[in-house]
């Protein structure tokens, strides 16, 4: 690259211009950062907010399932209660119709223990219940004993009144108890309930039917009628309404709360792309800010360097030239001044070329044969390290590229320059050349060698400016790779083979089919 006072003079100006439009940008970089930082904060408080309202839909789902479940079950359970008290009424009306009325007129008097006064009750009982799901009838007399009961065995058993049993003796009206054979809250889970877990027993005053009309009082005490009625039906349609509101009212809530998840998700990615974009910029901005600060460096000293370099290095070329062999101490000397003032020159080289690139010419360049020139130049270190080279992939296919043909050549030499120093002696070099065409056209580089890779601590910094891990090193090859691949609109990524060694991928946009040159 051409550096010229002039060259670095306009370098001086250039990198003066930066530095002001660096600093601007830094200086609006905590208001964004700000910014972003708000955002990250106001989609946290969107998401506690999303499960809040998850929480409370859930609550308030459970609750409506529930009170419009019991409100069913008490309909159903109401329903049972008007049949039962229908059939009571119909069990005491017939009873005393047709079973006391005749018997008193034919025997002078109720008597249970005469079988054939027994088996007329039983008959009209069951004549009255068949077919209406109805089963423990039981007639409790004054003494609390059981005088008839559907089955045989709890005649004149005495501990069978239940506390209903008592009151239906002090108490006008029906009196009406759930026997359940499971808890409620059991049965909301369970998928299949068997017949009788659920009961409903009815204790109603047995009277003499003795009213004219609705306004005559009832006669007075017979018995206490005792009969209980089969609800598991009843109780199961109640829990499948309450589970079918249960589940219709979560299922809906959960559709919403995935959906508000989903976008509440979709922003966090696109505020975590922004806040990536920003981050690289200010990245960007840090290493303007560095460009500039080293710009304005190199425009004052080069002049102070370059110059005197230019001298030493020549002058000791000329002595070295007169000197020749018969002084050997003087040679050394000389060799030692001339190595060290081309290094000099080659780092103030490194310097500008880093500080202010130029833009690189757009021409068709053939990937392969850049890589063979590099590789001729490499020749004699390869040779004398012992070091092997691998090409893989399209080998007859020429590739190529829009860009710099020098720019490129100094890019790949440069990569490949490194691996032949980290193998040190002996080794491989592999060099695998592709194509990708999806999702764009891009020409793929790929550089493996066997040494010891790059340090895993250290991959973040490898491409700052100025970081090296060598003694002899500037630590700006690879910033400068990195500048000129840039440039080119491709992209640089650095990393270590599963199998060992350092693994250097360079993807090039490859020329549009038909216009490369023949």
């Amino acid at each position: 690259m051409d550096s010229s006072p002039k060259n670095l003079t306009d370098a001086g100006k250039e990198a003066a211009k930066d530095a002001r439009a660096a600093k601007e940008k830094i200086a609006s970089a905590p208001a964004r950062q700000k910014n972003s930082g708000d955002e990250v904060r106001s989609f946290g408080v969107v998401r506690s907010l999303a499960w809040a309202a998850m929480t409370l839909t859930v609550a308030l789902s459970v609750i409506v399932a529930l009170y419009l479940g019991n409100m069913a079950g008490k309909t159903l359970l109401s329903k049972s209660q008007s049949f039962a008290l229908l059939l009571a009424d119909n069990l005491n009306n017939q009873i005393y119709r047709r079973f006391t009325l005749p018997t008193v007129s034919i025997f002078g008097r109720v008597d249970l223990s005469n079988p054939e006064q027994y088996r007329a009750l039983d008959g009209v009982v069951r004549s009255i219940i068949q077919g209406l799901n109805v089963d423990d009838v039981r007639i409790f007399s004054h003494n609390r004993m059981v005088r008839y009961a559907t089955n045989a065995g709890e005649r004149d058993k005495t501990d069978l009144a239940s506390p209903s049993v008592e009151r239906a003796f002090i108490e006008d009206g029906p009196i009406y108890d759930i026997l359940d054979g499971i808890p409620y809250w059991q049965a909301f889970f369970h998928l299949s309930l068997a017949s009788e877990t659920f009961r409903m027993r009815t204790t109603y005053p047995l009277r003499i039917e003795n009213r004219v009309s609705s306004s005559t009082a009832d006669g007075p005490f017979m018995g206490v009628l005792e009969f209980t009625q089969d609800i598991t039906r009843d109780i199961k349609n109640a829990i499948r309404f309450q589970q079918l509101v249960l589940g219709v009212t979560l299922l809906s809530s959960g559709m919403l709360m995935v959906l508000l998840m989903l976008l509440v998700r979709r922003a966090e990615l696109a505020l975590a792309l922004r806040m990536a974009e920003a981050q690289r910029l200010q990245r960007e901005l840090h290493q303007h800010e560095k460009l500039a600060g080293m710009g304005r460096v190199v425009a004052s000293i080069a002049h102070e360097i370059r110059n005197p370099l230019g001298i030493i290095s020549s002058s000791a070329e000329l002595l070295l030239k007169r000197a020749g062999r018969e002084n050997p101490g003087t040679v050394r000397v000389l060799e030692a001044i001339y190595d060290e003032a081309k290094r000099l020159s080659r780092t103030v080289s490194d310097f500008l070329d880093y500080a202010r690139p130029r833009q690189p010419r757009q021409e068709p360049v053939e990937i392969g044969q850049v890589i063979n020139q590099a590789l001729t130049f490499l020749g004699p270190d390869l040779a004398e390290r012992e070091i092997g080279v691998v090409r893989a992939g399209l080998l007859d296919e020429p590739l190529h590229v829009p860009g710099d043909r020098d720019f490129l050549y100094r890019a790949f030499y440069n990569i490949m320059s490194n691996a032949v120093q980290a193998m040190g002696a002996s080794g491989t070099l592999t060099i695998t050349l592709g194509r990708s065409e999806e999702p764009e056209n891009f020409i793929t580089l790929r550089f493996h060698d066997t040494g010891g890779g790059f340090p895993k601590g250290s991959m973040a910094q490898l491409l700052d400016p100025f970081f090296t891990t060598k003694d002899d090193g500037t630590g700006l090859g690879l910033p400068i790779v990195n500048s000129i691949i840039s440039s080119h609109n491709g992209s640089l990524t650095l990393g270590n083979a599963p199998d060992g060694g350092a693994e250097v991928l360079v993807q090039l946009p490859a020329l549009p089919s038909g216009t490369a040159p023949e």
